[in-house]
């Protein structure tokens, strides 16, 4: 297919995936929906997870649900900058600086309640 971000980011976040309990042979594919939910936003990579259902196991599939759901994403970081910043201007950079660390939280507690979905998995 070619080298894209999709695909750069999913060797980056396949570790993490494998880890996450997601087969090796689905990891990459799981890593690069994560790496376009955190670049992107949850929406549109629920949108990628959906077309591509045939791809994973069940179980993988719950670990995912889990591991998308939420709002870490560098989007997320704007609208906080456009919302707070025009509330406390003087502000912007200490929120700023905040920012990537919420997301790098938001996602660590995201996983983590996927981590928790792929043990009390049972079923096909």
């Amino acid at each position: 297919d070619g080298l894209t971000i999709q695909s750069i980011l999913g060797w980056i976040f396949a570790p993490l995936m494998y880890v996450l309990s997601i087969p090796w042979s689905e990891a990459q594919a799981a890593g690069a929906i994560l790496g376009e939910k955190i670049i992107l936003n949850e929406f549109v990579a629920y949108l990628t997870l959906t077309g591509a259902e045939g791809e994973f196991s069940p179980r993988s599939l719950a670990v995912l649900t889990f591991a998308l759901c939420g709002f870490a994403n560098l989007s997320s970081v704007g609208i906080l900058l456009g919302g707070l910043g025009s509330l406390i201007p003087e502000r912007m950079g200490e929120i700023a600086r905040f920012g990537l660390r919420a997301v790098a939280a938001g996602t660590l507690s995201n996983l983590m309640s996927a981590a928790i979905a792929g043990i009390l998995f049972v079923g096909g």
